[in-house]
């Protein structure tokens, strides 16, 4: 306590509070096997957030993405390149197979 009152600590969110936060979206109905694939992929809970706002949701590919220098930030770009006759950002379209990493590297320009 100080000056009379207290202080309450939050406790900070797991992998998988952001992914419930998310959605089914982020899950696919299996939350638990989910957070824990983004777990062995390396990720902390709020990179994780961040790469389910820029609609990764396949841990492996935001860690290709994040390998060949592709931040969540970057991944947020919309695009209609790729596969598919849709526009969406670059890292739902990486996610969803209709763009590949190298091709998502020159989008956003990353050399």
């Amino acid at each position: 306590m100080q000056d009379g009152r207290r202080r309450h600590r939050i406790a900070p969110m797991t992998i998988r509070d952001v992914i419930e936060r998310h959605g089914h979206f982020a899950h696919g109905g299996n939350p638990d096997d989910t957070a824990e694939t983004w777990a062995e992929s390396g990720f902390e809970a709020h990179e994780v957030d961040e790469w389910l706002l820029a609609r990764c949701f396949d841990p492996s590919v935001a860690r290709d993405l994040a390998d060949a220098g592709v931040t969540a930030e970057m991944a947020r770009m919309k695009t209609s390149a790729g596969g598919g006759d849709y526009t969406d950002t670059v890292g739902f379209k990486a996610s969803a197979g209709d763009l590949e990493v190298e091709e998502a590297r020159d989008l956003v320009g990353v050399y």
